[in-house]
């Protein structure tokens, strides 16, 4: 999982309790089974070895029941962790399991050096989670000591801890995305009055990732380099001094410098600008055209951002407003029209934080960017608002189907895990990707147990506007007959004969500029063959080298 989420993580795997020692202090009964470092195939496939052990195999390789003394195991913990991954760039992360509930016994002295060892674990930043493995018939106690060394804060700590290692079976595939500043821009209220803002992105959409091509002689990284090519001569064009760009406009080619083109892109600077306020009402669902951004004050940069920030978002929600916003991202990006609906702090019941105060920025579109579509209502289709059984039968059948436990992030893009299951198989040399759940299956026996309401639904709809049986006939007939036309082939033989293929009418060949220029304008250049492009070409004196596509463009740019 590391090696997909977060791949600059280091893992490593340490026993205790075992027979022979093998860790940075020297301590007896404590072995470093897997230096802290980068997860790798070559580790995962250790570790798979392993857990294929019998008890007995593990017993005769490293032995187990060894007294060691708990505070030896943080303390190797901690030298771990200064020797091979620095706070500054990890935060360390203890992940602890055990059957013994009792590992100090009863020795007073040390529970209390293991208490302390923790404690220095735990003012160092690093994380304990622990995982208790209660044996059959046993109860595990956390107070008899771990309620001492790690924070507890559940009565039924062990039940849960089951729980979350039986939801480690069902793992999700998912590269993890550190918090980073997209921009940090100033925000002008009005004239003489701006506050420092920072711009995040909460929602993204997760792709496949790009292939990374190697030289399969040594699996070195390749550089690819952009050549332009002259498709007259072949010689090698200089980027900007053999090359410039133009806009076409009524047939006529406008010649457009690379700096008039940076030019015409400057809108101002970066930064973001009051326009006025809005009723919240008003921003409706498919106003949306681009994934959200979250603004939260930058008390860095001004002093008294926040400040100015939370009185903002504090009125705007009282009176239910929305800000409308001028929103250029960098420097020569194009201005884009946003709103900013206002987010409050909240908190839940123990102090913590569960939504930041700030602003969601929402996109808006342009007037060219909305489409107007009209489509009329079928004149057999009788208005829902006649029928109340219509309704209800309606009603009734959508209010079955709710989704109560559904939530935005709760489900799993299948393309993405079977990617990752895929290159896994092939990292680790196994037979066949592990099989990854589709959670966008519907749920059968929920559909089944809800059928008689979409029965009634049905006969409802019937009811309100049956279909006439000379009209309901002659639609079947004329499916009926498509079918057997697709079947057999336009112009086909007999039953089970392939249909004849249609006559593909070729356009003339041309023999001057002239008549290759009146077949571009009707449009017959494109079923021109490539062997009729390139002989054209050819007595044109102009290279015939490329695909159909190329070919076409030096034609065309010869016209």
């Amino acid at each position: 999982r590391k090696v997909i989420a977060s791949p600059e993580d280091k893992v490593g795997v340490a026993l205790y309790g075992v027979r022979e020692k093998l860790n940075p202090n020297g301590f007896e009964g404590i072995r470093l089974l897997q230096e802290l470092d980068r997860p790798s195939a070559q580790r995962i496939k250790q570790l798979e070895l392993e857990i294929s052990r019998s008890p007995e195999s593990f017993e005769e390789r490293y032995g187990f029941g060894r007294k060691v003394m708990l505070s030896d195991v943080f303390w190797t913990s901690t030298t771990i962790f200064n020797l091979a991954a620095s706070p500054k760039q990890f935060e360390p992360r203890i992940w602890l399991f055990t059957s013994t509930d009792a590992p100090c016994g009863d020795g007073l002295a040390e529970q209390q050096a293991a208490e302390t060892r923790a404690r220095d674990l735990r003012d160092l930043g690093v994380q304990v989670e622990f995982f208790p493995l209660p044996r059959q018939g046993s109860p595990f106690s956390m107070e008899r000591f771990w309620d001492r060394v790690v924070p507890v804060d559940d009565d039924d700590y062990v039940g849960k801890a089951s729980v979350t290692l039986e939801n480690l079976d069902r793992w999700i595939r998912m590269k993890e995305h550190r918090k980073r500043t997209l921009q940090r821009l100033p925000f002008e209220l009005v004239p003489g009055t701006e506050m420092a803002v920072s711009i995040y992105c909460t929602t993204i959409q997760a792709r496949v990732p790009y292939p990374v091509y190697l030289l399969n002689e040594n699996n070195k990284l390749l550089k690819s380099e952009t050549k332009h090519i002259c498709a007259t001569t072949g010689a090698i064009l200089h980027p900007t001094e053999d090359i410039e760009t133009y806009v076409e406009v009524a047939d006529r080619r406008v010649a457009v410098s690379r700096s008039e083109v940076t030019e015409l892109k400057n809108f101002g600077e970066p930064g973001i600008k009051l326009l006025g306020f809005k009723a919240l009402s008003s921003l409706k669902p498919h106003h949306r055209i681009f994934h959200a951004y979250f603004m939260y004050p930058n008390e860095k940069v001004i002093q008294g951002s926040a400040a100015l920030c939370q009185s903002l978002i504090k009125t705007m929600i009282e009176k239910k407003l929305l800000a409308l916003v001028r929103y250029i991202a960098r420097r020569n990006a194009e201005p884009s029209l946003v709103a900013l609906i206002p987010q409050a702090e909240e908190v839940d019941e123990d102090g913590i934080q569960v939504k930041n105060p700030g602003f969601h920025m929402i996109r808006l579109p342009w007037a060219e960017e909305i489409r107007k579509v009209d489509l009329p209502l079928a004149e057999s289709v009788v208005p829902a608002a006649t029928s109340p059984a219509l309704l209800e039968a309606a009603k009734s059948a959508i209010l079955g189907m709710k989704l109560e436990g559904f939530r935005p992030g709760c489900a799993e893009n299948p393309v993405l895990q079977r990617h990752y299951a895929a290159v896994q198989a092939l990292a680790l040399g196994e037979d066949k990707p592990a099989e990854t759940v589709d959670v966008l299956q519907p749920d059968s026996a929920a559909i089944e147990e809800k059928a008689p309401l979409f029965h009634a639904w049905k006969a409802a709809i019937d009811a309100v506007s049956p279909a006439p049986a000379g009209a309901a006939a002659a639609a079947a007939a004329a499916t009926k007959r498509a079918f057997v036309d697709r079947y057999h082939g336009v112009g086909g033989g007999g039953p089970g004969e392939p249909p004849r293929a249609r006559a593909r009418r070729e356009a003339p060949p041309p023999h001057t500029l002239e008549d290759m220029r009146a077949l571009n304008n009707s449009g017959e250049v494109e079923r021109l063959t490539v062997a009729v492009l390139k002989d054209w070409l050819k007595a044109q004196g102009v290279v015939a080298s490329g695909k159909k596509a190329d070919l076409l463009a030096r034609v065309r740019a010869m016209l």
